[in-house]
């Protein structure tokens, strides 16, 4: 468990290719300020598991309740994404070619002036630890199992799962210009995320990491 930090620390969160315009025009939206919206036109996460952050609460300040953040996790290749490949997700027949990642790093989101809350595992475990201290970082977080390609339980570890899905949380929005990247699995998708940033007017590199997906 833990181990030094990387520096910076990357983060990643990730959406249908679909959504890229409008996150440039609005920012990346929590999930309970885009539903309100209304400007989720193609859903990759898990309603049940939407439904639970929805009540569990947030015990560190801003407060409120999971949903009320943008998630970032801080390694690719999550649970969430091996479940979205399998075709796991009720609202979503498509697999993991259409999704990006978009990319930023917590020292970037501080500097901002953002309040960045962080968990040690998957935010809607009762267990889950909260915390706005970034000097945790170092014990909070699994280094090793964040750069670890496997991350299935284990007899010795059957917590694995859970913990790789710790979590960089940031409360309601982030602006477009807090990100340093967009990635995809495919040239292709790298191509439609690259010709939807040329049509609303802003540049930022597009990379294709196939290794990061499933």
């Amino acid at each position: 468990m833990a181990g030094k930090r990387p520096s910076p620390v990357h983060v990643v969160h990730f959406t249908h290719v679909d959504h890229l315009a409008t996150i440039v025009e609005r920012g990346l939206l929590s999930d309970t300020r885009a539903q309100g919206a209304g400007l989720i036109r193609t859903e990759v996460g898990n309603y049940g598991i939407k439904e639970r952050r929805r009540r569990r609460q947030v015990p560190v300040p801003p407060g409120g309740v999971v949903a009320d953040y943008v998630p970032f996790y801080y390694a690719p290749r999550s649970p969430m994404m091996y479940v979205i490949d399998r075709g796991g997700v009720e609202t979503y027949d498509g697999r993991c070619d259409d999704v990006v990642y978009l990319m930023t790093d917590v020292e970037r989101l501080v500097e901002g002036g953002t309040t960045v809350v962080m968990t040690d595992r998957n935010a809607v475990l009762d267990i889950a630890e909260f915390t706005t201290d970034t000097n945790r970082l170092d014990d909070l977080i699994d280094w090793p199992l964040m750069r670890a390609t496997m991350w299935s339980n284990t007899d010795d570890q059957p917590d694995r799962k859970e913990r790789r899905m710790a979590e960089c949380l940031i409360h309601a929005r982030i602006p477009w210009e807090a990100f340093t990247a967009v990635t995809a699995k495919t040239k292709g998708c790298a191509r439609q995320a690259e010709e939807t940033l040329t049509t609303v007017g802003v540049e930022l590199p597009v990379l294709v990491r196939p290794k990061w997906y499933f």
